[in-house]
């Protein structure tokens, strides 16, 4: 009697942990396009379920920014995208109050040479997406936006701090070309 009674005291303890989530994590919210802009939509990424215990992954990206004359572009903003973020050049696609937040608070402008350096933590992935804007209006010259996405290749990946879920710190250097408008 004891027997039956542990083996459904334990399948409960396990329905009940299953039920409060120690399954996954999943956003349901859907992207909308915003009803003004036309620009084609690209290809959906695949989508990532998040679980207890993820990998994560150091991103420091370095470079600079130029225009097509080789001359240093300063006051542009260099952004490095969320994994699952939607975009091209010109339209992030979601809710657009917390896109216009996330870019203002993940931003880094470039300095009078053109340089930048983005940091960002996140999850391990094969490349990663760099939004290249001029928010500057004429100040600098106007600037036609720019997605790049910069593979993660194995030998740029320092693993010196890894261990756990801590995949290491991928780093490289790019150099930006932007054209004029």
């Amino acid at each position: 009697m004891k027997i039956k009674f542990l083996k459904l005291k334990n399948w409960l303890i396990v329905s009940l942990m299953s039920a409060l989530g120690l399954s996954s994590c999943h956003s349901h919210k859907q992207l909308a396009q915003p009803e003004e802009e036309q620009a084609p939509r690209p290809q959906p990424r695949e989508e990532i379920r998040l679980m207890y215990g993820v990998p994560t992954m150091g991103y420091r990206i370095m470079g600079q920014v130029k225009d097509r004359k080789g001359r240093p572009v300063e006051g542009v903003s260099v952004n490095l995208l969320e994994h699952g973020v939607e975009a091209t050049a010109d339209t992030i696609y979601g809710d657009q109050e917390n896109i216009k937040k996330y870019l203002e608070n993940n931003e880094v402008k470039t300095d009078k040479r053109g340089n930048f350096e983005l940091r960002h933590d996140g999850l391990p992935r094969e490349k990663v997406r760099v939004l290249v804007r001029d928010t500057d209006g004429k100040a600098n010259g106007r600037y036609k936006n720019r997605l790049l996405d910069v593979p993660v290749k194995a030998e740029n990946i320092d693993k010196t701090n890894a261990g756990g879920w801590n995949q290491g710190t991928f780093s490289t250097k790019i150099d930006i070309e932007l054209e004029s408008k």
